[in-house]
């Protein structure tokens, strides 16, 4: 088979299976290196990427902390009965952080490596422990990211009653 051949079988793995294949994470990192670059697609966490990257185990949690961070916020915002806004304050909310995972400031960065060295919050589908990650999207998101939430929500609630308001008709 031909290097050209090869790659293209990789197109159709599975792309968890290509972050538990070492020999391909090795190669991913190589060809950053060669073009003297990051070609990481998304992820930008600088010099402790490649350190990331080369470990499957590691990288998972940071999936499992992904999902489980968008639940925590998801159960926060329920909790919080906002009623038909929810929806809009939770997309908001999981965007941000997402942003916050894939892009975080230093200080960010060295919270989530603590977190995701914590042996017993990963021997389950998700985090369990809801302090953990309640305090984690309290130091991710900041004022600025949690008015932008309300101010989303608050457009979302306007839209909804301006649906139903009823319309002046005027006559001529």
């Amino acid at each position: 088979m031909s290097q050209q051949e090869d790659n293209n079988q990789e197109l159709f793995l599975n792309p968890m299976d290509l972050l538990l294949n070492e020999d391909w994470l090795r190669k991913s990192v190589e060809s950053e290196n060669k073009v003297g670059g990051n070609i990481n697609a998304g992820l930008d966490w600088g010099d402790a990427l490649g350190e990331l990257m080369l470990n499957p185990e590691l990288f998972g949690r940071l999936i499992t902390l992904r999902i489980s961070l968008n639940r925590e916020v998801r159960l926060l915002l329920n909790d919080w009965n906002l009623g038909t806004i929810t929806s809009s304050a939770t997309k908001t909310a999981r965007e941000l952080l997402v942003q916050k995972l894939k892009q975080p400031t230093p200080d960010i960065r060295e919270k989530l490596t603590t977190v995701l060295e914590r042996d017993e919050l990963f021997g389950e589908e998700f985090i369990s422990n809801r302090e953990v990650l309640r305090e984690l999207i309290t130091q991710m998101l900041t004022i600025e990211d949690w008015e932008k939430i309300a101010a989303v929500a608050a457009d979302s609630l306007k839209a909804q009653i301006m649906q139903y308001a009823p319309i002046e008709k005027i006559s001529a």
